[in-house]
């Protein structure tokens, strides 16, 4: 399967498909259920923080039975990922993450330029988005070497992961990681308007805990 693999793609619309953008207008229409509105996080200056919006609560690997043999693993083993990545949050857990109202409705990447299905979601609401989308597996070392890019490792997040920003004015973060021997990229949009960039630190830290909610379950 081919995936997506461009660096700081469009975020403020490139990751909704025009059919989705049409869908999530319609008031009232989700399709995993609905939230009331959260307070934004405050703006701080390096992800992550405690200040996020609160994460959600991650599904917790289960436990081997007593007396079972665990060798340590000479490779990072595949992640059980749902085949449809909609699946992973609702509306509620989405907006618990954003921090804005929802209902977010799940859509799905267009397909790659071969016309292969590309793995991820854009859970959108009219105002906000937050999506995760498989990438290339060099991604990590090529947004490292892009000298346009900011580019900070973040612990604790599935087996690798860099939050990435625009060097000359910190905007338009994303952040990418690798779970379960898989790499992807994580953005959240809290305000689709022309003023956007000033929600850049909140979207950070956003992009930071809906990362290590999905990355657990990527590796479960």
């Amino acid at each position: 399967m081919q995936v997506n693999s461009s660096i700081q793609e469009g975020r403020r619309y490139g990751w909704l498909p025009a059919l989705a953008l049409a869908a999530v207008a319609v008031a009232g229409c989700s399709s995993s259920g609905g939230g009331g509105a959260a307070a934004a996080s405050a703006p701080v200056s390096t992800p992550p923080a405690t200040t996020a919006a609160a994460p959600v609560t991650p599904v917790t690997p289960a436990t081997p039975a007593a007396g079972a043999a665990n060798p340590a693993p000479t490779a990072a083993p595949a992640g059980k990922r749902p085949a449809d990545a909609c699946t992973m949050l609702t509306s509620a857990q989405v907006v618990a993450v954003v921090g804005t109202a929802g209902p977010f409705r799940g859509t799905h990447p267009d397909p790659a330029s071969d016309g292969s299905a590309v793995w991820g979601c854009t859970w959108g609401s009219r105002q906000s988005y937050a999506a995760i989308k498989e990438t290339a597996p060099d991604t990590l070392a090529r947004v490292r070497a892009d000298s346009d890019l900011a580019v900070t490792t973040v612990p604790g997040i599935g087996q690798e992961a860099v939050a990435t920003a625009w060097k000359k004015d910190g905007t338009r973060p994303i952040l990418y990681l690798v779970a379960g021997g898989h790499t992807y990229s994580v953005a959240v949009v809290k305000d689709r308007g022309p003023g956007d960039d000033v929600n850049a630190p909140a979207e950070t830290l956003a992009e930071a805990a809906l990362a290590t909610t999905l990355a657990v379950s990527l590796t479960s």
